[in-house]
């Protein structure tokens, strides 16, 4: 049985997509999804991201709000719906290029 340990590689913030603050001090591994640029509607390329909770499960994210980063200021839009589990959960989250 192999067991992963999920490492903090962010503390994020959770907001709805007018910016309106759900949650801060949110601690999260984000994992570069290794494909190339995506495009999205209106061929905007953006980068794709596995985030993973570190020892919470609420707020459960919706599509449409984002996860930013509270060091870099780096705005992830959540792409997916969440996959819950015992002790953590998982979505995908997008980023456009150029942005914070």
């Amino acid at each position: 049985m192999v067991v992963e340990m999920l490492v903090e590689t962010a503390l994020m913030t959770l907001t709805t997509e007018a910016g309106v603050t759900i949650k801060q001090n949110l601690p999260c591994q984000l994992d570069t999804v290794n494909i190339p640029w995506n495009m999205e509607i209106g061929l905007i390329p953006t980068d794709w991201y596995d985030l993973f909770s570190i020892g919470w499960k609420t707020p459960v994210p919706a599509r449409g709000q984002y996860f930013v980063d509270q060091a870099t200021s780096a705005r992830y839009q959540v792409f997916g719906n969440p996959a819950t589990y015992n002790d953590h959960l998982e979505v995908r989250v997008t980023r456009y290029p150029g942005g914070a």
